[in-house]
C-alpha cells in the first residue's frame, strides 16, 4: 500500500507514522477478515489537508477533521492530516484507541465505496424516491458501526448525549415549523426543513443501534438512564421498530426488502409530528398537515 508524505512536519516524522498506519491496518485487516481494501489505490499524508483535498478535485470540508475518502482516478485515496495525527500519536492511550477506532471506521467506508448502491430506478415511486437518502444514510451509519464496534474506545458515549439532546428539542421544533406552516401556508418549506430534522433523527437512531448490536448489548445495559428518557418520550415506538429493521434488514442483501421497513419507520417518524406522507394524484410527494399537537404530549 503506498504511502505518500507531503509537508515539513509529515515528511520529518515519515518512518514513525508509516509504521503506525501499516500496523493499525495488518491488525484491522486481521480482525475482520471480510473487510476488501482493494479499492483504496494510496495514503496520502499532508501538512495542508485543505490542499490536498482540492488537489483531487474534492470540495474541501468544512471545520477540522483527520481523514478523508476521496476519488483517486478508478479508485480510492485516504487523505490524512499528518499534523493532527502525529499530534494524536504524542497523546495519551485513550487519543490513540479514538485514532484506531476512528481508522477502522474508515476502512469499512472505504469497502463500501468498492460496492456502491444501485442508483434509483426512475420507476420508483415518488416517496420512495424521496425517502431513499434517509434510508441510504441510515444504514451506512448502522452498518459501519456495527461492523467497527469491536474497536470502541473505552470512554465513547455511542453518540447517546447527541441523541438524548435530539429527543429533548425536535418536538419543539417541530412543533415550530407547523406553527409557520398554518403562517404562511408554505408546504414545500414545511417539507424541506422537517424532512431534514427527520432525517438527523433517524440517521442519529442508525449509528446508535448499529454500535449496540455491534457490540451484543441492548440500551438499558449500556445506559439505564438514556433507556428510561427514550422509553418515556416520542421516541419509544420508533426505536424498537427501528431496531428490529435494522437488525433484520443487515442480515440480507442490500436493496427493496431490506429498504421499505426503514422508509415505513421514516413516515412513522413525521407521523409522530402530525405530518402524514403520501403520493398525491399527480405523481408527487403531499403532507398531509394534522391538527397541531401540544409539545408537551411528545416528550
Amino acid at each position: 500500500m503506498p504511502i505518500e508524505f507531503d509537508g515539513p512536519v509529515s515528511s520529518a516524522n515519515a518512518t514513525t507514522l508509516r509504521q503506525v498506519i501499516e500496523a493499525l491496518l495488518q491488525r484491522i485487516q486481521a480482525r475482520d477478515a471480510d473487510l476488501d481494501l482493494s479499492a483504496l489505490g494510496r495514503i496520502v499524508v499532508t501538512d495542508t489537508l485543505q490542499a490536498a483535498e482540492q488537489r483531487f478535485g474534492a470540495t474541501p470540508v468544512a471545520g477540522e477533521h483527520l481523514s478523508r475518502i476521496v476519488a483517486d482516478g478508478t479508485r480510492f485515496a485516504l487523505l490524512f492530516d499528518g499534523a493532527r495525527l502525529w499530534q494524536i500519536l504524542e497523546g495519551d492511550g485513550a487519543e490513540i484507541a479514538r485514532l484506531i477506532h476512528h481508522l477502522h471506521k474508515e476502512c469499512w467506508r472505504l469497502h463500501d465505496a468498492a460496492r456502491p448502491a444501485p442508483e434509483a430506478d426512475a420507476q420508483d415511486a415518488p416517496l420512495a424516491r424521496a425517502l431513499a437518502p434517509i434510508v441510504a444514510a441510515m444504514w451506512q451509519e448502522y452498518r459501519i458501526n456495527r461492523r467497527s464496534a469491536w474497536s470502541l474506545p473505552a470512554d465513547s458515549d455511542l453518540l447517546l448525549n447527541h441523541l438524548a439532546a435530539l429527543v429533548e428539542a425536535l418536538p419543539a421544533a417541530m412543533q415550530e415549523e407547523i406553527t409557520l406552516y398554518y403562517a404562511d401556508q408554505n408546504l414545500d418549506e414545511l417539507f424541506a426543513k422537517s424532512l431534514g430534522r427527520i432525517a438527523h433523527l433517524m440517521q442519529a437512531m442508525a449509528h446508535v443501534q448499529g454500535y449496540l448490536d455491534g457490540m451484543g448489548q441492548p440500551l438499558a445495559a449500556v445506559s439505564a438512564e438514556m433507556h428510561a428518557r427514550v422509553a418515556q418520550s416520542f421516541l419509544s415506538p420508533l426505536w424498537l421498530t427501528t431496531a428490529q429493521h435494522l437488525a433484520a434488514g443487515h442480515g440480507i442483501a442490500a436493496g427493496e426488502l431490506a429498504d421499505a421497513p426503514l422508509r415505513r419507520d421514516v413516515q412513522a417518524a413525521f407521523a409522530t409530528f402530525g405530518l402524514q406522507l403520501r403520493e398525491s394524484d399527480d405523481g408527487d410527494v403531499w403532507v398531509d398537515v394534522q391538527p397541531l399537537t401540544r409539545p408537551e404530549t411528545l416528550h
